[in-house]
């Protein structure tokens, strides 16, 4: 059985399925909810076939037009983070392959003030971090990249801003 930890995937399931039960499964490691997640079925294979397609061509796009940084997937930290973004001199660009660890500390902080009991969350992979550099303040979005010819981004606080 699994811990108690949520990650992006099993809040955005959960929103799909409308579901309490699955999200109370999830986090206290059902095993049932286990061995349905991890088989599944031949349209959700299909599914994340077409979104995989979408990611290899957003992200080809993105490095043709020089906006791409790829980093090697392990866990950063805050500092690590804000280093790799120092380090590159671009005003505007988007990373990819990133994975950090929720702030804990600073979550278990607000949850003690809201007066809840604090809720782990799994290690965090966005498909891409958006980052705008102006007059010394770094401004940075999650980026989730969807097939969906519905759901587009459009940024509009970057001095580059458009349609992606």
């Amino acid at each position: 059985m699994r811990g108690k930890a949520l990650s992006a995937t099993n809040c955005s399931v959960h929103h799909h399925l409308r579901c309490d039960l699955y999200l109370h499964n999830v986090y206290h490691g059902s095993p049932t909810v286990s061995a349905v997640v991890h088989q599944p079925a031949e349209l959700s294979k299909a599914q994340f076939e077409r979104g995989n397609d979408w990611e290899a061509t957003l992200f080809s796009w993105l490095d043709e037009r020089n906006m791409l940084l790829t980093v090697i997937s392990r866990p950063l930290d805050g500092d690590d983070l804000r280093e790799l973004i120092e380090l590159d001199d671009r005003d505007h660009f988007f990373i990819a392959g990133l994975s950090f660890w929720p702030p804990k500390d600073k979550l278990n902080a607000e949850f003690a003030r809201a007066g809840t009991s604090p809720v782990e969350f799994g290690l965090f992979k966005p498909d891409l971090l958006e980052i705008c550099k102006e007059e010394g303040t770094v401004t940075w979005k999650v980026i989730d990249a969807k097939a969906s010819k519905d759901v587009k981004v459009k940024c509009r606080s970057c001095p580059a801003g458009g349609i992606y």
